[in-house]
């Protein structure tokens, strides 16, 4: 778990340095670098995904021991649905009431917006949505879940007991999107991911319900962008 984080942040550092030397070199104006950073975050997440991957290789794990299995049961995915979007709506009424107590909440608005704009000059929008869909779709729910569920939580609970593993992996997996208002929701989300791989038996389970949510989102916004 430790050489996985190790990689994680150094594929960060790496394609963090990349694009400050490009950023640098070339005056890049805002399109471009909404077009460069949907192809960096592309790589980043493929290059942790193969962290993994070559971890898993070098210890002789197949991909069947990663969870890339048929589940048990598929009932834990539409559980874990509609209780992340409870969980979700939930946490916005507690922000607002928080916000009619003249509580400051500043730290905890906002969310992991999708960045599109439909006057990208770097790419037709057309091309746009099929990279950003990619990346949010495909690449983030494999990407992920292999890192989050694959390995951190498997290594977790190798030594701890399921909650404190499910816990621990939800939190680390708020933490990854490294905004705070999203810390809360996706640390619950997390929990969820890692309890429906524990239930299921399979992987499958949680990129599967990765993919429906992250889907969901983007469908809404570009509805959203497009209206």
């Amino acid at each position: 778990m430790i050489f996985g984080f190790g990689g994680l942040i150094l594929g960060y550092l790496l394609i963090s340095a990349v694009f400050a030397a490009t950023a640098l070199v070339t005056r890049l104006d805002d399109p471009q670098v909404r077009a460069v950073s949907f192809i960096v975050t592309i790589f980043w997440q493929a290059s942790f995904a193969s962290v993994v991957l070559l971890l898993a290789l070098q210890r002789g794990a197949t991909l069947r021991a990663l969870g890339f299995r048929k589940p048990e049961r598929w009932s834990p995915l539409p559980i874990i649905i509609v209780v992340s979007y409870g969980s979700l709506l939930g946490y916005g009424i507690l922000i607002e009431l928080l916000k009619q107590l003249g509580i400051d909440v500043g730290w905890f608005e906002g969310g992991n917006q999708i960045d599109i704009m439909k006057d990208d000059s770097v790419f037709p929008l057309p091309v746009m949505l099929l990279i950003l869909g990619f990346a949010v779709s495909i690449v983030a729910p494999l990407a992920e879940e292999l890192f989050f569920r694959g390995l951190v939580y498997r290594a977790l609970s190798e030594t701890w007991s399921p909650f404190l593993a499910i816990f621990v992996s939800g939190l680390l997996f708020g933490a990854f999107h490294l905004n705070l208002g999203v810390l809360i929701p996706f640390t619950i989300l997390g929990m969820l991911l890692a309890w429906g791989f524990r239930a299921s038996g399979s992987i499958w389970v949680p990129i599967i319900t990765h993919f429906t949510i992250n889907s969901v989102t983007l469908t809404v916004t570009v509805i959203g962008v497009l209206n």
